[in-house]
């Protein structure tokens, strides 16, 4: 039995978020014929947003005993951990907690669940038919994905990806790496 997480930081628990998350997201398959798709992805990361640092790092602390690895960086101001757990948590080994944007309204709690998909075009192909959803291609500096929102007032967003968010990490190291050793003149 898999163990059960909890995060601090919304009003809805992370159990019972991710059990609307996963009506809605077993309504939108069932509603446009997606099944085969669905079991072409995978779930990895579950994605949590809070609101501001104080409770990023309370969950942290709260996750240290079930925590492998923590990566930490920032992304347009924002601290964003990923937290790479000992034992899987609705199948995902795979946490990040996100600080919310300065000055935004976005809802605390689940933002997102990252799915792994083989290739990102062939997924968008496929999800920009959905009638009760809305795709975008999206990018920043490290990454790109899709981001699918869904549900009531399009509240859930699946995000799917050819590459886990540990990847990114290893990107942002690996450039901080590179522009430290070019300042240090070594010769």
């Amino acid at each position: 039995m898999e163990p059960i997480m909890e995060l601090i930081g919304a009003e809805n628990s992370l159990q019972k978020s991710l059990e609307d998350y996963e009506a809605a997201w077993r309504q939108l398959i069932e509603d446009n014929d997606l099944q085969v798709f669905a079991d072409s992805v995978m779930p990895v990361t579950i994605s949590w947003k809070v609101s501001d640092k104080k409770t990023l790092f309370e969950n942290l602390e709260k996750l240290a005993s079930q925590t492998e690895q923590v990566h930490i960086g920032t992304v347009n101001g924002r601290f964003i951990a990923s937290i790479v757990l000992h034992e899987p948590v609705n199948g995902m080994q795979i946490v990040k907690v996100l600080e919310r944007r300065a000055g935004s309204d976005d809802p605390l709690g689940l933002d997102s669940i990252d799915y792994l998909v083989e290739n990102t075009d062939s997924a968008f192909d496929i999800l920009s038919k959905v009638t009760n959803g809305t795709v975008q291609k999206e990018h920043n500096d490290m990454h790109e994905w899709l981001s699918l929102r869904f549900g009531e007032d399009a509240q859930y967003e699946a995000k799917f990806v050819d590459h886990l968010v540990l990847a990114v990490a290893q990107k942002e190291l690996a450039q901080r790496e590179e522009e430290i050793l070019g300042s240090l003149n070594l010769s």
